[in-house]
């Protein structure tokens, strides 16, 4: 049975079949339920025949979006040239965003013009990828500007020689959705369309929702072992604002997961993520020492507060301008990247960590700790400088152990559930 993503992780506080010892996290848990615990799904709409070209999304970009909040704005309300509702002056968050954003502007222009200078020396328009690697890598670090980033992305991730590769178009994924993608999958993607920016001008409309459907319907065909998870809306959705084309944006989002080698982050079970939330444990337990403890002490679980971010590639949970810059670099430098911003998140926010003296207090203020990051070169600049000697292969090392570890707890999960099933069945049959 497919169940909202933090519930299927046995890693979680709240795993189904085990009861908390504690009443004060039952009792936080029940408050606040995990992504994807709400109102039953409305009725899934059809598929449409075909794929608009930039449709709703033509001419926005990313913003500011989610790093406010995901209430309904009014007819009149006012948005940036990237389609998010601008919040109202008095915003603290808001306000923080629009005076990074002025401050950074001479920086913003000092890397424009140095990634014209290297546009000017491509071989082909748009072939990035082909940039040596050392320059193409310190130039999405320091971050893509806007008008490039579709173009940038495009090539970075191979999207262009993927779609050609590919024995099926994304009108062929389309169509076969229709035909072969389960009537609960379809709910579960309906039910979260609305749920999805809802500050966002074209999310909001029956159009952008229709090419937000179409794409991660097409995913669910092209990826029989995904299908959907929730989690995927939001990836999915930043890609449209982005790529501002459906198909252009589903290339992109099935060259970014192959790219990552997060697709069990998705599957039934969340091996991977499950995996990846130990050898998080294990990365802050070494990078920031004085939070590993904090979080031992209050008994709250890493998963419950990072498996959100991993899960959205911090879509969800970083306001957009923070996330665009963390993509830039993820998609080329790869699922290290996760692991960097996260530290980084937590190095930012040490010290309103160490002043949680309870579990209640970690986890009510643990969804603040991403929305605040909206000076997104300093996150940069502490995710890389500040978190030295993180490589792939220790990450990969640690990854695997847990798998093995997860793989035997699992197994044994299933062993005792067996045994029980059997032990009441031989009871039933001898009255």
């Amino acid at each position: 049975k497919r169940v909202p993503f933090q519930a299927r992780s046995a890693d979680c506080l709240h795993v189904v079949g085990g009861q908390q010892r504690r009443r004060g996290r039952l009792f936080w848990l029940r408050r606040h339920p995990p992504l994807g615990m709400v109102s039953p799904p409305a009725p899934a709409q059809p598929l449409e025949e075909s794929s608009r070209v930039g449709g709703a999304f033509r001419g926005t970009g990313a913003g500011t979006g989610n790093a406010f909040s995901d209430a309904d704005v009014s007819d009149d309300e006012e948005y940036d040239m990237h389609g998010f509702a601008v919040p109202p002056e008095g915003d603290e968050i808001g306000d923080s965003c629009r005076a990074y954003a002025q401050w950074f502007q001479p920086k913003a222009a000092r890397r424009c013009a140095r990634l014209e200078r290297f546009k000017s020396r491509l071989p082909a328009p748009g072939a990035w990828a082909t940039l040596p690697k050392k320059s193409l890598k310190a130039m999405l670090r320091k971050g893509v500007p806007s008008e490039y980033r579709q173009e940038v992305w495009w090539s970075i991730l191979g999207c262009e020689e993927r779609r050609h590769q590919s024995a099926s178009s994304y009108a062929q994924y389309l169509q076969g959705a229709r035909q072969h993608v389960t009537t609960k999958t379809n709910e579960e993607i309906e039910r979260d369309l609305r749920r999805t920016f809802p500050n966002h001008k074209s999310l909001r409309t029956e159009d952008g929702q229709s090419e937000l459907r179409n794409v991660l319907c097409a995913f669910a065909q092209h990826s029989p072992r995904v299908q959907y998870c929730q989690g995927l809306n939001f990836i999915a959705a930043l890609l449209l604002i982005v790529m501002q084309e459906e198909e252009r944006a589903f290339w992109a989002l099935v060259c970014a997961m192959e790219a990552l080698g997060v697709e069990r982050y998705y599957t039934e079970g969340m091996m991977l993520l499950r995996a990846d939330m130990r050898a998080m444990s294990a990365v802050i337990e070494k990078k920031c020492p004085k939070v590993s403890r904090t979080f031992a002490a209050t008994g709250a679980d890493l998963t419950s507060i990072c498996s959100e971010w991993f899960i959205t590639w911090f879509a969800k949970c970083l306001p957009t301008p923070t996330v665009l810059r963390v993509w830039d670099t993820l998609f080329f430098e790869g699922f290290k990247i996760l692991f960097r911003v996260a530290v980084g998140i937590l190095k930012l926010v040490e010290a309103d960590i160490l002043k949680c003296k309870c579990f209640e207090d970690v986890m009510e203020q643990a969804k603040d700790w991403p929305r605040c990051m909206v000076k997104h070169n300093e996150l940069l600049k502490t995710s890389f400088k500040g978190v030295p000697g993180l490589r792939r292969a220790d990450l990969l090392k640690v990854r695997d152990e847990a798998l093995c570890r997860i793989e035997r707890d699992d197994e044994e999960t299933r062993r005792r559930q067996r045994e029980s099933r059997e032990r009441l069945e031989r009871e039933r049959a001898a009255r």
